[in-house]
């Protein structure tokens, strides 16, 4: 049990530091966990060996440092110029954008027979969970009176479909911004979902009522419905996180350098201190923790919901259904 415990927290801290957290909070920890392993606590272990205050050892790092951190900043915006760019478009194409989602949203509501889609991303996800479980429970009802082995497996597909959609319902409970409504989509396996959903009638389709075709057509084209809905609500997570990446590293990177800066200016006249040196290095580190922290959790959300359309990329996690070869 306590070492079930132990997991488990590791397993929240991990996805903390990975996805849930901060990045403003992830980068200040980390840091001040550098600090401290840096400062008093390598000053406690090592009290007569080479100390920070060296200018040997400390001028040339902290000029590494002050390169490197123009050198990531100019990375960083030439990324975002990319993402800005891709918006300065012809008139023609904005309007073709907005077109597009309005045309997206009336389909879809004359697919799931409703006046009108929400328009926030939480809500409009719901709808279409909502919609795709009484599909699914319309074909179940439709096969009632199959078989038991066309029973059994379409219970089954019910139940697993049922499962995973109300563990992504549960997350979008307070999910409000693009990041999390993203995180509460991530683990939805919609490719998994339509190549079962498609094996399952190919196993059985000598059996299948035309009411049941028409039944899996309908849940077939809102779990689509569903991933073309995910990758653009991914899309607008991955520029808002970007362009927050470019807001908080000019806040990082310009007192940075000039506190690194300063020190090295004035290095002939600061104090031989461990813990002053150790600090200036704690600053000038800043803007590399801060981008890696926003990379991972761009990199971890995007490798969590990456879709290959009718191909499914990702390993599967949760076991095989019983009656639906997945392969």
């Amino acid at each position: 049990m306590a070492g079930q415990t132990q997991r488990s927290r590791l397993a929240r801290l991990r996805r903390w530091v990975l996805v849930t957290g901060d990045r403003q909070a992830v980068t200040a920890t980390l840091l001040l966990a550098g600090y401290l392993l840096v400062a008093p606590v390598g000053h406690a272990l090592l009290p007569h060996g080479p100390h920070l205050g060296g200018r040997d050892a400390t001028v040339p790092l902290l000029n590494t440092m002050l390169s490197g951190t123009f050198l990531i900043f100019s990375i960083v915006v030439s990324i975002n110029s990319l993402f800005i760019s891709g918006e300065q478009s012809p008139l023609d194409q904005q309007f073709g954008r907005v077109q597009s989602v309005v045309e997206f949203r009336r389909q879809l509501g004359e697919v799931i027979d409703a006046d009108h889609v929400p328009a926030s991303p939480g809500p409009l996800v719901r709808t279409l969970s909502g919609e795709i479980l009484e599909r699914a429970q319309r074909l179940e009802d439709e096969l009632d009176t199959a078989d038991a082995d066309v029973r059994e497996n379409t219970s089954a597909y019910v139940a697993d479909l049922a499962a995973e959609t109300g563990r992504m319902n549960a997350g979008l409970d307070d999910a409000s911004s693009p990041l999390s409504v993203t995180v509460a989509l991530a683990d939805y396996n919609h490719d998994r979902q339509i190549n079962d959903l498609r094996r399952l009638r190919a196993d059985h389709a000598d059996v299948l009522s035309a009411d049941a075709e028409a039944a899996i057509d309908e849940l077939l084209g809102l779990l689509q419905y569903f991933a073309a809905a995910r990758q653009y609500f991914k899309t607008l997570y991955t520029k808002s996180e970007f362009a927050s990446l470019s807001r908080w590293l000019v806040l990082t990177s310009v007192p940075a350098v000039a506190i690194t800066a300063t020190f090295l200016h004035y290095l002939a006249w600061t104090p031989d201190s461990h813990l002053l040196v150790a600090g200036i290095e704690a600053v000038s580190f800043a803007p590399f923790l801060l981008v890696a922290s926003y990379i991972l959790r761009v990199t971890t959300i995007s490798r969590q919901t990456w879709a290959a359309g009718q191909f499914v990329a990702t390993k599967e996690s949760g076991g095989a259904i019983d009656g639906i070869d997945r392969e």
